[in-house]
């Protein structure tokens, strides 16, 4: 298994990242709770894992909700722990918490 890095440099990981915020706050409000309330119902495992699966439908060119399903297809899968499957270490899941926090303007 490899373990991930996230990161937060190219064009693919801004608008995978924006796409993570956007799905928060679209969360947020079809919850009717706030953005920092459907933050905290995410776990660090969940948020990275939208983020690597919104990035990996923007590099194959994924739109509308093909990318949206794409990323919470990568969430099931990731969260699901299955042999094989890149893991995540925990100390970068936390810090990419914080990224999202400030992108949301919530630090």
């Amino acid at each position: 298994m490899s373990v991930k890095v996230i990161t937060i440099d190219s064009r693919a990981e801004i608008a995978a990242l924006n796409n993570v915020c956007t799905r928060l706050e679209v969360d947020a409000v079809a919850a009717e709770r706030s953005v920092q309330e459907e933050m905290e119902a995410r776990t660090d495992l969940e948020l990275a894992a939208l983020f690597c699966g919104y990035r990996w439908a923007e590099e194959l060119g994924k739109r509308g909700q093909e990318r949206h399903d794409f990323a919470h297809a990568a969430v099931a899968l990731v969260t699901a722990e299955q042999p094989g499957l890149p893991t995540f270490d925990p100390q970068a899941t936390a810090n990419f918490r914080i990224h999202v926090s400030r992108w949301l303007g919530l630090d």
